[in-house]
C-alpha cells in the first residue's frame, strides 16, 4: 500500500483532532469531579495519555478515509471522552476480525 501524500489530511484538521481529544478528556474528568470524584493530578495526566493515543488512532483513520476536519474533530472528541473504552472497542473489533479471517483460512 503506497504512503499517502503528506497533505492528505490538513494541518488544521490535525490541530482540530488534538484539541477535541484534549477537550473530550477534560470534559470527562470535569464530569467525574462534578459527580463526587476527588481530583488527582496523576490520574488526570494518565487519562490524557490514554486519550491522546485514542485521538492519534482517530487522526490515522481520518487521514486514511479522507474525513472532513469537522467529522474527525467530533470523533476525536468522543475518543477523548471515552479514552480507554474507545481503545477497547477498537481492539475487540480488530481481534474478532483476525479470528474470523483465521477461521476462513482454515476452512
Amino acid at each position: 500500500m503506497p504512503i499517502k501524500e503528506p497533505d492528505s489530511f490538513s494541518m488544521i484538521g490535525s490541530v482540530i483532532v488534538v484539541a477535541m481529544t484534549l477537550l473530550g478528556t477534560l470534559a470527562n474528568y470535569a464530569w467525574r469531579i462534578l459527580n463526587g470524584e476527588r481530583f488527582r493530578l496523576s490520574f488526570f495526566l494518565l487519562k490524557i495519555c490514554i486519550s491522546i493515543f485514542a485521538g492519534a488512532l482517530v487522526l490515522l483513520a481520518a487521514s486514511y478515509s479522507n474525513w472532513e476536519a469537522e467529522i474527525a474533530g467530533g470523533v476525536a472528541g468522543l475518543a477523548g471522552w471515552s479514552g480507554a473504552e474507545a481503545i477497547r472497542i477498537i481492539e475487540k473489533r480488530f481481534l474478532s476480525r483476525l479470528r474470523r479471517d483465521k477461521c476462513d483460512e482454515n476452512q
